[in-house]
């Protein structure tokens, strides 16, 4: 070989002239994906029991699932932990897997070991551990003198609906903040006073504010289009809203919510919260689609 390259210089050089200009047009047009598919045979069990402590959860719900779980076959080892009220079980699978044959598996092992478990447990949460399911990042929305009920809906009804129309991109709902909500808030006295009830009062509200069909009228020669919208866009408003009438002598005697309460622009009971140097914030985790192929270089 070194004797036929010594007497023809050209060719070989050549050939590697060749293989040259192959390698860096082939490495420049092959696709690139920056987040790859990643299969990872993981299946997670999520078991609910609202109000047991956690070593309960452990000693009748974990072990128990434990045990049962190593007559599957394929596992490599597993993982648990209990926590109040909740049991969250891990089960590695050796490489090669199918994860959905995996899932399958842990999801029939788990219903047939429920009927060993406490009395009142939920039914077991099977899920496949997928890296589609991990963000690629966070977006998070602070500002100085909004509260957490405006930093909800700037990040529900704008941030998201701008990021979701990234390509490959799947924003889900947002965490920390408070969903706006109106409250009426309502005096047991003066509604004894006026024979009323909490049941009232909510008929009332969802009679009053509704969407009617709109409709036209023709007038002579026009058409009048008709607009029968009668939602309370103003909180205000709400309390200038009738309950009943009682009619006295022929003069209608109307009972408001102004009169037995007062409207309020609240939120509802918030269970999440989030902080971005002990401010409160909202924050999208911005996840990757798990069927997109979308190909880009680096």
């Amino acid at each position: 070989m070194s004797s036929f390259a010594i007497k023809h210089p050209f060719f070989i050089l050549m050939l590697c002239l060749m293989v040259i200009v192959v390698g860096v047009t082939t490495v420049a047009r092959m696709p690139v994906d920056l987040f790859p598919e990643i299969n990872i045979p993981v299946v997670v069990v999520a078991t609910f029991y609202a109000g047991m402590p956690p070593q309960q959860i452990e000693a009748d719900i974990t072990d128990s699932y434990e045990r049962f779980f190593t007559l599957g076959s394929g596992i490599n080892h597993i993982e648990s932990r209990s926590l109040p009220g909740v049991s969250l079980i891990k089960i590695y699978f050796q490489p090669g897997t199918d994860a959905n044959a995996a899932v399958s598996n842990i999801s029939n092992l788990a219903m047939a070991n429920l009927r060993r478990l406490p009395p009142g447990t939920l039914p077991p949460v099977v899920l496949k551990f997928d890296a589609s399911n991990l963000p690629v990042c966070l977006v998070t929305l602070e500002g100085q003198g909004l509260d957490q009920t405006r930093l909800k809906d700037l990040a529900q009804f704008e941030v998201r609906n701008q990021i979701a129309n990234v390509p490959g991109a799947s924003v889900p709902q947002p965490y920390g903040g408070k969903y706006r909500q109106i409250q009426i808030y309502v005096d047991p006295v003066k509604l004894e006073a006026h024979q009323l009830s909490v049941m009232d009062v909510v008929r009332s509200v969802n009679e009053s504010n509704l969407i009617l069909p709109a409709g036209d009228v023709r007038i002579g020669p026009k058409d009048y289009n008709v607009y029968a919208n009668s939602q309370i866009p103003v909180v205000d408003e709400i309390n200038a809203m009738p309950i009943k009438t009682d009619k006295q002598d022929h003069i209608g005697e109307s009972v408001f919510v102004g009169d037995i309460g007062k409207a309020v622009d609240s939120g509802q009971r918030q269970y999440s919260i989030v902080r971005v140097d002990g401010q409160h914030s909202v924050y999208i985790p911005i996840l990757k689609q798990a069927a997109d192929r979308t190909r880009s270089v680096l």
